[in-house]
């Protein structure tokens, strides 16, 4: 165990205006800072612990353990680097495994087997579009991201046996051949992250869970040289040495302040998730990092993600609680964006046995059995419906006469939905919705490798970020481990120059 010397205040920092201090300590070793998260009491004990103890050390520190930080972990792992991956929570997958699973990529071999052909670059032209009507800034990163992708998901495919559905079951149906899920489908994240997590630790990475980082701790140079981890349940201290950090710990949709500050016109609204606090950008803002777009409010979801997908699979219905159709089904943000957005409360999205024998059949048993009070039906009419739904029967039954008009006529020409547009079939059922934050925008400003930048845009000597921690990130789980595995390939790539310095120097 390395020692380290007594802690001084050496200044102010930007974690200190949200709460947090700045210490330094001389030693044999040089100086040593340690830079506490914001918002987060138990941090101001920590800060005034005198002494830093380094009680482990390794190459890469990832902090984090949703698709992002596992992504991150691959190429530092399999060039044989040390790694550890720690998580807050008690259950490695951060909210990544609570995830729809919904992945958009393209060109993926895995795809190709299956005689989808389109290729990402192919595929761009109408992402690309979507991402600039949903005001993504950076689309070049955009852009790069999109094409990892296929690479991402061969990857995991080829070298750790994650499982995927095969997408002729709902391509064939006029589903979308830009998307990919996991095994079971929507929700199965189990079948997806299992295996990667299971594969790398065959690999030797070290996983850790109950740990909140709360520090970065740097050297004399400004270099960071490890962080300090509390355990959640005892509030033991651990200090961990490593040579990179790499900061994947999420979004802030959790954090009511960070909410309040950057978003206020979402405080209104609950949050799905309860882990995504923000600790990830107070913390590299504390080092110095510049954070950006935080103020760009973050798609909205239901309060049962899986079912905001359903009309992605299968003919379905949107209406609010007055019976009227207001958002289109085929996409999983539409309904509860527009939902907040009117004041609408809350939606029904209505459906039938194509739905119930579709390619997502098992989604729709899982989250109907465990959801069984948000769920009507089956009724046989739509006046038995709408009676169940406690809303006049013509309202319905106008929004049915004006959704089957648009399925004759082959254009949604009053919110553009493309997929599955076809009519419903007693018997019908309806399923009870509310929007819920779980998707935040911005965070800490990141270069093309996913270092930390501070606001001259010079790196942060030895930090990291991918996932939606990162102002550059993206909605979705492609994405994010898309950006994770750039990481991580950034990362083994420097340690490697590194090493292959050290053997130089030594030789001479």
């Amino acid at each position: 165990m390395e020692r380290r010397a007594f802690f001084k205040l050496i200044g102010i920092s930007a974690a200190v205006a949200a709460g947090g201090t700045a210490y330094a300590c001389s030693s044999g070793h040089g100086m040593l800072s340690l830079v506490p998260a914001a918002e987060d009491s138990s941090a101001y004990r920590i800060a005034n612990d005198p002494q830093v103890s380094f009680s482990s050390e390794v190459d890469v520190l990832i902090v984090g353990s949703g698709i992002a930080g596992l992504s991150a972990a691959m190429a530092p792992a399999e060039a044989g680097h040390s790694v550890m991956v720690v998580d807050k929570l008690d259950l490695l997958g951060g909210e990544s495994f609570s995830s729809n699973g919904i992945m958009r990529v393209s060109g993926s071999a895995f795809q190709k087997a299956a005689g989808i052909d389109t290729t990402a670059i192919e595929a761009w032209d109408a992402r690309k579009q979507e991402l600039a009507d949903e005001g993504v800034p950076d689309i070049e990163f955009a852009k790069r991201l999109f094409v990892t992708a296929p690479d991402w998901i061969d990857h995991l495919v080829d070298t750790y046996q994650v499982e995927l559905a095969d997408p002729r079951a709902y391509v064939k149906g006029g589903g979308l051949s830009t998307v990919l899920l996991p095994k079971n489908g929507l929700g199965d994240m189990e079948s997806f992250m299992v295996p990667l997590r299971n594969g790398l630790a065959n690999k030797g990475v070290a996983f850790s869970t109950g740990l909140q980082a709360v520090a970065f701790i740097q050297d004399g140079g400004g270099a960071i040289c490890g962080m300090r981890l509390l355990a959640v349940k005892n509030q033991a201290v651990s200090d961990i040495r490593a040579k990179r950090v790499v900061v994947a710990t999420g979004g802030f949709a959790s954090s009511q302040p960070l909410i309040h500050a950057y978003v206020p016109n979402q405080e209104q609204v609950a949050s799905y998730t309860f882990a995504s606090m923000g600790e990830g950008q107070m913390l590299c803002s504390g080092v110095g990092g510049k954070l950006a777009g935080m103020d760009k409010a973050g798609p909205l979801t239901g309060r049962v993600p899986q079912s905001c997908a359903w009309g992605m699979f299968a003919p379905a219905v949107i209406v609010d609680l007055a019976g009227k159709r207001f958002a289109r089904e085929d996409d999983v943000n539409a309904a509860a964006d527009a939902c907040h957005a009117d004041d609408r409360g809350h939606w029904w999205t209505i459906f039938d046995k194509q739905l119930i024998e579709s390619s997502q059949s098992r989604s729709v048993a899982q989250v109907t059995a465990k959801y069984v009070k948000r769920l009507v039906g089956p009724c046989d009419t739509l006046d038995d419906l709408a009676k169940a739904m406690f809303m006049p029967a013509e309202a319905l039954k106008a929004a049915f006469e004006e959704y089957d008009k648009t399925v004759e006529s082959g254009k949604d020409e009053a919110f553009g939905r493309t997929l599955f547009l076809q009519k419903l079939i007693a018997p019908y059922y309806a399923f009870r919705q509310s929007p819920v934050r779980y998707k935040t925008r911005g965070g800490a400003n990141t270069d093309g490798e996913g270092r930390l930048l501070n606001a001259t845009g010079s790196p942060v000597s030895g930090v990291y970020c991918c996932g939606s921690v990162g102002a550059s990130s993206l909605e979705g789980l492609a994405s994010n481990g898309a950006f994770g595995m750039l990481v991580g390939q950034a990362v083994a790539k420097v340690l490697a120059e590194e090493e292959g310095s050290d053997v130089s120097s030594a030789s001479a």
